[in-house]
């Protein structure tokens, strides 16, 4: 019998095909910060992408959001609201790896804290710069560093909120 065959994308949007059987599950939380017209952002490989990563067991998507945030940025922030969850087919290329990944995305607020890059793991190290704030409008002309981009999406969500 013939296994099911499923395309997944790396952070460069190029397509992979993979078995379905062959796919690990994962959760990541986003957080995305807008002040002054400005938002923050983790630079990460040659473009960018929302301070966020992945859920580890025994933890709630709240404190994933949390943690991974200040890890990434250096603030502590709270969320405000959910925005969306997506589902990625993301192929990992330094581990040769393919995910059916759920990503959940909130507009949060910072309360305290200031930029930083010291939460950084060894992963981390090699492909993530320190956090910074860039205009809203400046995003159009960035690579967004994702298999997925919904950028336009969050932001037009956000933007137009009552």
């Amino acid at each position: 019998m013939e296994s099911k065959k499923i395309d997944t994308y790396d952070v460069y949007n190029n397509k992979y095909v993979t078995d379905i059987n062959k796919l690990d599950l994962s959760v990541h939380v986003y957080g995305i910060a807008i002040e002054n017209g400005e938002i923050l952002i983790s630079p990460q490989y040659d473009g960018y992408d929302f301070p966020g990563g992945t859920v580890k067991k025994g933890e709630t998507h709240i404190d994933t959001l949390v943690r991974e945030v200040k890890e990434e940025t250096g603030y502590l922030v709270e969320p405000i609201e959910l925005l969306n969850v997506y589902t990625s087919f993301f192929h990992h290329k330094k581990k040769n790896k393919d995910y059916q990944s759920y990503l959940i995305y909130y507009l949060v607020k910072i309360v305290d804290g200031e930029i930083s890059n010291e939460g950084f793991d060894e992963d981390e190290k090699e492909y993530a710069k320190t956090a910074r704030w860039v205009n809203i409008k400046e995003l159009k002309n960035m690579r967004h560093a994702s298999s997925i981009n919904v950028v336009d999406e969050l932001i037009n969500k956000i933007l137009n909120r009552n």
